[in-house]
């Protein structure tokens, strides 16, 4: 099954190729359209879902737009992922999807006419497993405020 999200706020763009391309695909495919307009026609959608983990769980492979929270979830599930980077949003996200990219984390469609193509791809591509890194906010937190009360005498 191919899981596709769009995140909350939609990528319509996204949504509209992956309903274009469904039948040609030969398997189950469902978007998750967020708040997005575009209703796919020739596959099954869902809107805002609060059974995100589920679809991912079940998938094979997941298409996603360049959101750092949704990429980040979809990798550390260890799914086959694409990325498409929403041209509308200019932020980080290019940079983030490319980087993951280069690390073979993911594959990066830069253009949605190649949607297609990047799907084959990751039939046969080797993606590398992410391993989240030891995350230390906690640990500086506690180191601050200890510092704090036990200041430094002037």
């Amino acid at each position: 099954m191919i899981f596709v999200t769009t995140g909350s706020a939609g990528f319509d763009e996204l949504a509209e190729e992956i309903d274009r391309l469904s039948p040609e695909l030969k398997e189950k495919v469902i978007v998750n359209i967020g708040y997005g307009n575009y209703k796919p026609k020739n596959c099954e959608w869902v809107g805002y879902t609060d059974k995100f983990e589920d679809y991912v769980k079940k998938a094979d492979l997941i298409i996603t737009h360049g959101g750092a929270g949704t990429i980040f979830t979809c990798l550390k599930s260890g799914k086959k992922i694409i990325a498409v980077p929403n041209k509308r949003h200019e932020d980080d996200q290019n940079d983030l999807v490319r980087k993951l990219s280069e690390g073979r984390y993911l594959i990066d469609c830069e253009n949605l006419d190649d949607l297609e193509k990047c799907v084959e791809r990751a039939r046969k591509f080797k993606f590398k497993k992410y391993n989240s890194p030891k995350c230390e906010i906690s640990d500086r937190i506690l180191g601050f405020l200890g510092d704090l009360s036990n200041p430094t005498p002037p």
